[in-house]
């Protein structure tokens, strides 16, 4: 049952996001719903693992390891570079957003399972991981300025962000390929559903 329900999961996920990207378009607050967005897709994203045990203990790793990483970054500058967040992302703690944590796990995910079924030795997966991972970033960040996701306490984005981006996507992309065997085809899709996506929306 559940793997029957599970094909159709990049099907939910392209609808919901052609309709972000009219709610975009047409509605001025629509970024706060972005929140539930990145929920939905945490979630079939995490469903869609074949060893939801593994799944969980790795939801949870990144999760913490995610947020806490955003937190020393908002909180000193000495991670990403100086920057803080807006109120489009929902509820946080420590002016960090909650969601962060998942947001973390969708794109290690999605980015780890590009490259996966072509069965390279782990260390180059992990680096393409890693660059696919910096590479969504870069997209999203104007995104996440114009529509109040984070800001930047400069005019230019830091390199340094990516630099950040690059290690901490790696080390949490070889964590998720040590421990799972199965290519995520939601994962898989969603990658390039997100990557369509924020293109979008960096022309609206």
């Amino acid at each position: 049952m559940k793997d029957r329900l599970v094909t159709y999961f990049p099907i939910v996920l392209l609808v919901f996001h052609v309709v972000g990207i009219v709610l975009f378009s047409q509605i001025a607050n629509a970024s706060k719903l972005t929140w539930l967005n990145i929920l939905l897709c945490g979630f079939l994203v995490f469903l869609s693992e074949s060893n939801l045990k593994k799944a969980g203990v790795l939801l949870v790793v990144i999760f913490v390891l995610g947020f806490v990483i955003e937190l020393i970054g908002v909180k000193t500058g000495f991670l990403f570079g100086n920057y803080f967040y807006g109120k489009a992302l929902g509820a946080n703690i420590l002016q960090v957003p909650i969601i962060i944590g998942l947001n973390w796990f969708i794109i290690v995910v999605t980015s780890s399972n590009v490259f996966r079924s072509l069965k390279l030795p782990i260390i180059l997966l992990v680096l393409l991981s890693g660059l696919l991972a910096t590479l969504m970033d870069a997209l999203i960040e104007p995104v996440a300025i114009k529509f109040d996701f984070w800001h930047w306490k400069t005019d230019q984005i830091p390199f340094f962000n990516y630099v950040c981006w690059f290690l901490f996507s790696s080390l949490f992309s070889y964590l998720y390929l040590s421990l799972t065997n199965v290519q995520n085809k939601t994962a898989f899709y969603l990658f390039f559903i997100w990557l369509v996506f924020f293109i979008m929306l960096n022309f609206i």
